[in-house]
């Protein structure tokens, strides 16, 4: 690459940052309290290469991903914390291996209900 589509591609990384830290500053605090631990198998929609959540299926009703708040991952599962448009929960996206097939077989699960509480930022 040369200089000048370096400091192109810095000065566009700087403003995505600088609108990503506005963003933040004008969305509420989010206080999650935990209502239940669950084990329940969803069957979960996905977006883009990472396979992020859109939306899953729970006992036959649809909930629709807002906003994605953590992200966490390990070498068999990811975790996601999600606020839906019918509460918070928590996502987990198991990987194992079959023995008879020798392919990775992916399952999600729902392992957490929350209670949300908006704290608004003083500045």
């Amino acid at each position: 690459m040369r200089r000048h589509e370096v400091r192109l591609r810095k000065a566009r990384l700087a403003v995505r940052a600088a609108r990503q830290l506005a963003r933040l500053r004008r969305s509420p605090r989010l206080l999650l309290v935990q209502r239940a631990a669950l084990r329940e198998p969803v069957a979960v929609e996905t977006a883009g290469p990472r396979a992020r959540p859109t939306g899953f299926w729970r006992a036959g009703e649809f909930y629709t991903v807002r906003r994605v708040l953590e992200t966490r991952r390990e070498y068999h599962a990811a975790y996601f914390r999600v606020v839906t448009d019918r509460g918070a929960f928590d996502l987990r996206r198991l990987r194992w291996l079959d023995p008879w097939t020798l392919r990775v077989r992916r399952t999600w699960e729902l392992i957490a209900a929350h209670d949300v509480v908006e704290v608004r930022r003083p500045f």
